[in-house]
């Protein structure tokens, strides 16, 4: 955070649910070297949290090792490949973990003024820039790629049995391939990065409001989201991570 043109700030928060006796979510954030990750881990018993840590730990101590040097695409490519190293070794090496696997949506906020994000699974980047909320990642799901096809009308339509089903994940096999995306950020953008705990709970219609009336701060937004997520069932675990830039005048800018 050494240029003076980008500022931000960072908040996480997750919670179990109201019907998960565990919880599977991993979060991470480091303002100070501007990196963010998320997972929301699958196998059962142990090996859901198991794998969520492993592959954050993994993807975080990759990026962190660049150093000083600007993070680029190549460097999230491999920092997924190491996630995915650790949690498919771990997993074929103790059969109490076998076929565990996870989500994983991460991100850098570069000094320059640059985001570049990485995404494996259904759990999501958001950004609310002015009051426009835009998801910039694509599920890994069958739900999604019905609804691309056009086999459905809409998420909320969907049969029970296609949610929470991967095309994609981290760790259950050998090799995975993250969805990239870099972006421009601009003074007053908010960030959230988001389990699905979260977003089966609300609508992206919800998520904007809360993250334009608290996103000036962002440790207020993210346990307010929580909240109002334990509040509609809290069906899955819920986690969330939440960016913010800090522009004078927002509500919330002034409740540290």
């Amino acid at each position: 955070m050494n240029d003076p043109t980008f500022h931000w700030r960072m908040a996480q928060e997750s919670h179990v649910g109201q019907v998960r006796v565990r919880n599977e979510d991993y979060v991470f954030c480091d303002e100070a070297r501007g990196i963010v990750a998320l997972a929301d881990g699958m196998g059962g018993h142990a090996g859901g949290s198991v794998a969520a840590r492993l592959a954050v730990e993994a993807w975080v101590e990759r990026i962190v090792a660049c150093g000083d040097v600007p993070v680029v695409e190549r460097d999230l490519l491999v920092a997924v490949a190491d996630a995915n190293r650790a949690v498919f070794s771990a997993s074929s090496g103790d059969p109490a973990l076998r076929g565990m696997g996870t989500t994983l949506v991460a991100g850098c906020f570069r000094p320059d003024g640059i985001l570049i994000a990485c995404n494996v699974g259904d759990s999501r980047l958001y950004r609310l820039r002015g009051d426009v909320l835009t998801c910039l990642t694509r599920d890994h799901s069958v739900l999604r790629e019905q609804w691309d096809a056009g086999m459905i009308e809409s998420e909320s339509n969907a049969p029970i049995a296609l949610k929470g089903l991967l095309t994609r994940a981290v760790g259950v096999a050998a090799n995975v391939v993250p969805d990239v995306t870099i972006s421009t950020l601009l003074p007053g953008d908010v960030y959230l990065l988001c389990s699905d705990g979260l977003t089966e709970m609300l609508p992206d219609a919800d998520i904007a409001h809360v993250l334009g009336a608290l996103g000036g701060n962002p440790q207020l937004a993210a346990a307010h989201l929580v909240d109002l997520a334990n509040d509609r069932g809290g069906m899955d675990n819920i986690s969330a991570v939440i960016v913010s830039s800090c522009e004078s005048g927002w509500l919330g800018a002034e409740l540290d």
